[in-house]
């Protein structure tokens, strides 16, 4: 009988021991390599770019129109658009991915995002420490929320929602 348990037991020790070696690989694995591949834009169909670049060009000019392009307002010309944080992503330094990310998906947009609304555009500034998410409603308003990277009280850049709000149609 004692041989018995001690043969169950040494199965077991080596099932746990096999199994947990699979889990840190394949935890290991998926951090090396990205599971699952983001939509590039000519993945959409031509119906759907055209709507959605007809949207965001109105949204860039009610954006315009809010915020100005006077001397002490940003100039949009030289923001870069992005059709989906993944593709921006990259011009963010990565200690600041989280936060920044926190703020893209944070309450304001997930308050302001409704099921019919447009898929959600991002402005970027030039030297990438602003930014600006919009998408057209299912009412015709635009969402707007913006965005910036500010010092924080211990001294660490970090991405804060400066404003949300809702803006009709010109």
């Amino acid at each position: 009988m004692n041989k018995l348990k001690a043969g169950l037991l040494t199965t077991g020790i080596g099932a746990v021991l096999l199994c947990s070696g699979a889990i840190t690989e394949t935890i290991r694995s998926d951090q090396l390599h990205s599971p699952t591949k983001s939509l590039m834009w000519q993945d959409y169909s031509q119906e759907l770019r055209d709507k959605l670049t007809r949207s965001w060009s109105a949204g860039l000019e009610v954006i315009r129109k809010v915020m100005g392009e006077d001397e002490d307002k940003e100039n949009l010309s030289e923001w870069k658009l992005y059709y989906d944080l993944e593709h921006a992503k990259h011009l963010i330094p990565r200690r600041e991915h989280s936060s920044f990310s926190q703020v893209y998906y944070g309450d304001a947009r997930r308050s302001l995002l409704e099921n019919g609304d447009f898929m959600p555009a991002l402005l970027l500034d030039p030297d990438h420490s602003k930014a600006i998410q919009f998408w057209e409603k299912h009412d015709g308003t635009y969402a707007i929320i913006t965005m910036e990277k500010r010092l924080d009280e211990d001294g660490k850049r970090k991405w804060l929602e400066t404003g949300a709000q809702i803006i009709n149609k010109p």
